[in-house]
């Protein structure tokens, strides 16, 4: 049988006075100091939409890729673009990586991952719409970063992480059902033991008291020293909803609400050097307040009590479109050579890098 809950409750929590609401514009945080670097502004004759950034580092370059649109967020027409650094201060200019079905498709960005000499870019085709029963998870395959092989058709559901590696080696991934699944379940969690990730996914075991709460679940996911996995979902209480799994993935236990603070919207975790984990999102404090975004550090990844302000200037898009809001958003981060990127977009139609010493975050 599966978990019914965490006999460790709190799972994770923001500690006591870290956020003070009574500063909707700073929540009391300070600035931490960083380099920005635009990836891709939309112009007058370009494509218009931006989101879903992603980050990672193959053969000593950090690669960023994300889903662009024409104008509104996932429509016909909408592809993946990425683009490349040596040094995390210059980049190349954004390449098409794919535009499923000769440009007619819809295709949202999913992340990387990399597995001994390969480089697997991963993304969603919907259906028409993003929970249409034929909406799936693909990926293409390069060995040089360049020259990316034909597009694998890899399980259905909707996806905007790529899979974790956990402490056995297995992967787990995080999605959302599709279809008629979507009437009794939200998130779709899969493992497998296949090291590239691109086959013999399984689906895991995991329920929800209240479907109502939550609409897109985003799950995204860390691994605790102790080996149990922690995951946090969007949902529409203000606060993330976190689970965990005790047996690597395969049984998840209830999700309930935490005491950290977000605003419905994607969220980036990971790991410093240290093994302190990082957890950056939207702290609100409305929901999809998406003025301010923040980084927050947790030593043990149970009790985050340090966040800081990576942007909150004020921000107005400047071409209007389906679903499109202001402010920094859908982030994705990973550590390189002594620095913290965290990739975002701007108003859903800008994206952007923040390169942020590490020494900064201890």
């Amino acid at each position: 049988v599966g978990q019914a809950a965490d006999p460790d409750q709190p799972p994770l929590q923001a500690a006591k006075g870290i956020f003070d609401v009574a500063q909707p514009k700073t929540l009391g945080l300070k600035q931490i100091s960083g380099q920005h670097t635009i990836l891709y502004r939309a112009s007058e004759t370009g494509y218009k939409f931006c989101h879903h950034p992603q980050l990672v580092v193959f053969h000593d370059r950090c690669y960023a890729m994300w889903s662009n649109g024409i104008l509104a967020e996932d429509t016909p027409g909408q592809r993946i673009l990425i683009c490349s650094s040596s040094d995390g201060r210059k980049w190349t200019e954004p390449k098409v990586l794919t535009d499923h079905d000769a440009g007619k498709g819809i295709c949202v960005a999913a992340g990387f991952r990399v597995h001994q000499e390969q480089l697997i870019a991963y993304y969603t085709v919907t259906g028409g719409t993003n929970f249409h029963p034929d909406t799936a998870l693909y990926a293409r395959v390069s060995t040089d970063g360049r020259k990316w092989g034909p597009a694998r058709r890899i399980t259905r559901g909707f996806f905007i992480n790529p899979p974790l590696q956990l402490s056995n080696g297995h992967l787990v991934i995080g999605g959302e059902h599709v279809g008629d699944q979507r009437t009794t379940a939200r998130m779709r969690m899969l493992v497998t033991e296949a090291p590239d990730g691109l086959s013999k996914w399984r689906q895991a075991r995991i329920s929800v008291q209240d479907l109502k709460v939550i609409g897109y679940a985003e799950p995204n996911m860390y691994q605790r020293q102790d080996g149990t996995l922690v995951m946090l979902l969007r949902n529409y209480s203000g606060f993330f909803y976190v689970a965990t799994s005790r047996d690597q993935g395969q049984f998840w236990s209830t999700p309930v609400k935490s005491n950290f603070p977000d605003s419905t919207a994607r969220f980036a975790l990971g790991k410093l050097p240290d093994q302190s984990v990082y957890l950056i999102n939207n702290p609100g404090p409305g929901r999809f307040d998406r003025h301010l975004l923040a980084i927050s550090t947790s030593r043990d990844g149970r009790q985050f009590n340090r966040s800081w302000i990576i942007r909150n200037e004020p921000t107005k898009m400047r071409y209007p479109g389906k679903n499109k809001l202001d402010g920094w958003q859908y982030p994705h981060a990973i550590t390189w050579k002594s620095f913290l990127y965290v990739a975002y977009s701007i108003n859903k139609e800008d994206v952007a890098v923040t390169r942020i010493p590490l020494k900064h975050l201890k």
